[in-house]
């Protein structure tokens, strides 16, 4: 019923103010979702109705700003830490008669007087309204409930403080609460938001769900640049931190973190100076008391970069406060595939823990409609419970030693720590062995030893090419390249500029491997007349003369389930996997003679000769049916 009511209220609000903007939009709804919450709530109903009632303030068209300003003003009088709330800009920008609409849709479509003495009935009205709005928006992220869930879990929340560096609508502290005091634990809940918007949704969540003011709060601000929550010049330090951090924030705050006066990043140095991931994370382990554990969302990125952010890394690891990585299935989130982990941080970590990390690969956990992804309360369960066990399972949880982290350049991808991978392929799951493919393979060599491993050629932005006088070169492009061939005739031409043009020009016998996105494509050049370059989208396999090697073997190995695991392990990036050159170039094959290259490739050759012989008499098959259908010359065989 309420759900209903929701829905409805959000359909016909639409249809009122398509033409707002819906961030704003949202904010004055929610605000007066909050006041007519108020003017049934015991604090301040007798006082708010004495100004007017809902029927007043209905039938009140031409003075609807002016009584719901007293309302509000009132209301910030009653609840100091509701002050500047609802009285602010956006407030102001709202004309009279937007305003006075959608106190008429309440009234028609919002819930009743006796409804909003129902906290439940009003934090689902909410809910449901938030998840309409915001589900299409490109501009907001929200944490799904799922993941909430196995954060709050993970770190078994009960009694103390908890902490959200980076609230939004303070979904995450509000489950956070609810489970504790569900649990028979008092807690409360902290938080900051930088978005001013999300920032008054998130405090008007807190009020309504009966946390605000006795039992949370949330702060406007910048986490890094001005944190708001401090106890003697210091961030404050809390019982439990859960938070999903905007990732790959680029203006994240270096300048100010340079002579940070919190002292934050003073014992694992600097963030790097493009990625704000590490600044947060290092902001939330600050955050932390001596007795403090945190569960983070994290982008795969931070696992695995090097650089600044390897020597973060590093310094994490030796001072042992790593205790757990959960590997996460991918589309987790609504419109992008990117894949997380769970991050969890322990100042104090039990005796059995100390110097080890356990891996959790959680890839398969996941229910799934057509687009999406989500943890349902199984797969919460199955790695709750493994990382309470804290043991060794085999192909899903490895515990792992500090050392062995530090023999593989403290580099966190969870694959590289388990011996047995299980690789999805066209023939279904293979286990691919690590360990006794590197011990045992005669004949290792990396790719890089025998062959240059180049980046192509940076493409220029579109003021660049109105601007140059350059030659213009044809580009390969990864959308020129369709099942493992170039399609010459698509290519367009740009006028490059590079010092080494014939670096970056495609030669016969290179191999092409797309290096960003989450689609790999792989191509030989053939023999072509003229001069192409290769775009930086690709890596170039450059094949050395002083050995006999088959390009179609190296390309028919990178596709093999091997070459697959070394790219996934090798991935890096935020927000797409990137290969680079070095990536590539550490990948090692079976360096065997050129005859028995060419009978490998001869093998692969004749067993996709089988696959093309089937479908075609399949295909004969299936007309040979139709026929029988008795649909004669209805149809054609093309």
């Amino acid at each position: 019923m309420i759900k209903e009511k929701a829905l409805k209220f959000t359909v016909e609000l639409e249809n009122q103010f398509n033409r707002m903007n819906i961030e704003e939009l949202t904010v004055e709804v929610v605000k007066l979702h909050s006041l007519f919450f108020a003017m049934e709530h015991e604090n301040y109903k007798n006082e708010l109705i004495k100004i007017a009632d809902r029927d007043e303030i209905r039938n009140s068209s031409s003075k609807a700003k002016e009584i719901i300003t007293t309302l509000y003003r009132k209301l910030e009088d009653l609840e100091p830490k509701l002050k500047n709330v609802f009285l602010n800009e956006s407030f102001k920008r709202t004309e009279e008669n937007d305003l006075y609409k959608m106190i008429v849709l309440f009234g028609r479509y919002g819930l009743t007087k006796e409804e909003y003495q129902d906290k439940s009935a009003t934090v689902e009205f909410f809910d449901t309204f938030m998840n309409e709005i915001f589900s299409n928006s490109k501009g907001f992220e929200f944490t799904p409930k799922g993941l909430i869930q196995l954060m709050i879990e993970s770190l078994k929340v009960s009694r103390g403080t908890a902490y959200d560096a980076t609230a939004g609508i303070s979904n995450i502290s509000v489950a956070t609460y609810n489970y504790a005091t569900k649990n028979g634990h008092e807690l409360s809940v902290y938080g900051q938001e930088i978005n001013e918007s999300l920032f008054v949704i998130g405090k008007l969540n807190l009020f309504f769900n009966n946390i605000l003011p006795e039992r949370g709060d949330i702060r406007l601000g910048d986490t890094i640049r001005d944190p708001k929550w401090l106890d003697n010049d210091r961030v404050k330090q809390f019982d439990y931190i859960l938070t999903n951090y905007p990732f790959g924030v680029r203006d994240w705050g270096y300048e100010f973190a340079v002579n940070d006066p919190y002292e934050r990043f003073d014992l694992y140095g600097l963030p790097s100076k493009s990625q704000g991931d590490y600044a947060f994370i290092l902001h939330s382990l600050a955050s932390l008391n001596n007795t403090g554990k945190a569960a983070i969302i994290v982008p795969f990125g931070t696992l695995i970069r090097g650089a600044t952010e390897r020597k973060i890394r590093s310094i994490l690891l030796k001072d042992d406060v790593i205790e757990s990585i959960v590997t996460l299935p991918t589309n987790l989130f609504t419109g992008t595939g990117i894949q997380v982990a769970l991050l969890i941080l322990n100042k104090n970590k039990p005796n059995n823990k100390k110097g080890k990390i356990q891996f959790i690969n959680a890839e398969g956990d996941y229910e799934r409609t057509r687009t999406q992804k989500f943890l349902q309360q199984e797969h919460i369960s199955k790695i709750t419970r493994t990382l309470d066990t804290f043991e060794n399972k085999e192909k899903y949880s490895r515990i792992v030693s500090i050392s062995e982290i530090e023999e593989n350049d403290f580099d966190l991808n969870p694959t590289l720590y388990f011996v047995n991978v299980e690789i999805d392929t066209e023939f279904g799951p293979i286990v691919f062995n690590k360990k006794k493919y590197e011990t045992e393979t005669p004949t290792l060599i990396s790719i890089g030893d025998i062959a240059d491993v180049i980046r192509g050629v940076n493409l220029p932005n579109r003021r660049q090419m109105e601007n140059t006088e350059n030659e213009g070169y044809p580009v390969i492009q990864i959308r020129d390249i369709e099942n493992g061939e170039i399609q010459f005739d698509t290519l367009d031409e740009f006028p490059v500029q590079t010092r080494d043009i014939d670096r970056v020009t495609a030669k016969s016998g290179d191999i092409l491997v797309s290096s960003r996105g989450t689609q790999q494509k792989i191509a030989i050049v053939p023999e072509y007349d003229g001069a192409i370059l290769v775009s930086n989208m690709f890596v170039i396999i450059r094949l050395s003369s002083e050995f006999e090697l088959n390009p179609i073997y190296i390309k028919r190995f990178l596709e093999s389930p091997i070459g697959k695991y070394y790219f996934e392990v090798n991935q890096s990036g935020s927000i797409a996997t990137v290969l680079t050159p070095s990536d590539i170039g550490s990948i090692q094959l079976p360096l065997v003679t050129i005859e028995q290259q060419n009978e490998v490739v001869k093998q692969l050759e004749a067993a996709d000769d089988l696959i093309r012989k089937a479908n075609e008499d399949r295909k004969k098959q299936y007309l040979f049916a139709y026929q029988n259908f008795g649909l004669g010359a209805a149809i054609q065989n093309n």
